[in-house]
């Protein structure tokens, strides 16, 4: 076969195979489009899945900084194609990916302007990416780290007593608690202040371990 044949064989052949590689291209890249922003860690893409932001979580709708997450969240990522990398699945069949935006992840974003915290762990190959972003942004008190969402003072004088939200369980702390001056009121967690015992009982918490009774 001469020469010059076999030469154009193998660039026809060239050409198919970029072609075919580009299609495939594309065709990920119109999956990968954000179509939907449900709240400040979870994304929707135009193929159906539903991709949470691996190693962060942003506060839940109704907390503080909730809607400043996601808004932030939308304007980073909404309508752009992006790029999931690490994916997981949780044990409730959930996927989860550290998600590329114009070559930076998502989650370094929101954790630098204080508006998630990090979850991250060892394994995760952008585990001190993550830390890092959320020491700048605890320094300066941004977002969940800024007074706004963090208070040792009541806004009301006469409720005093400290609802705690941490790992699952709720707890409450009366001022006559020897923990009572190093827990923070922390609004994105969840934590509230109460008037009252009983209040607090009802909203679900109970009371901390050792902590005297206080009057109703």
């Amino acid at each position: 076969m001469p020469t010059r044949l076999i030469l154009l064989i193998l660039f026809v052949l060239l050409i198919l195979s970029l072609s075919v590689n580009f299609i495939q291209w594309k065709n990920a890249e119109s999956r990968n489009t954000v179509i939907a922003v449900p709240d400040g860690d979870s994304l929707d893409l135009s193929d159906g899945r539903r991709i949470r932001l691996l190693g962060i979580d942003a506060p839940e709708r109704g907390r503080c900084m909730a809607r400043e997450a996601r808004d932030t969240l939308v304007l980073l990522a909404m309508g752009k194609q992006v790029r999931p990398k690490n994916i997981v699945t949780d044990d409730f069949g959930r996927q989860l990916a550290i998600v590329i935006v114009d070559g930076v992840p998502l989650q370094r974003a929101l954790l630098a302007a204080g508006l998630a915290r990090n979850r991250s762990s060892f394994s995760n190959p952008y585990n001190q990416v993550l830390k890092d972003a959320q020491e700048i942004a605890k320094a300066a008190k941004l977002g969940i780290w800024s007074d706004t969402c963090r208070s040792q003072t009541p806004a009301n004088e006469d409720c005093t007593i400290k609802g705690n939200t941490r790992a699952g369980e709720k707890h409450f702390y009366l001022p006559t608690c020897k923990q009572y001056d190093q827990v923070i009121i922390d609004l994105s967690f969840g934590d509230r202040w109460f008037c009252t015992e009983s209040e607090a009982q009802s909203a679900g918490f109970s009371k901390a371990f050792a902590c005297p009774s206080a009057s109703p």
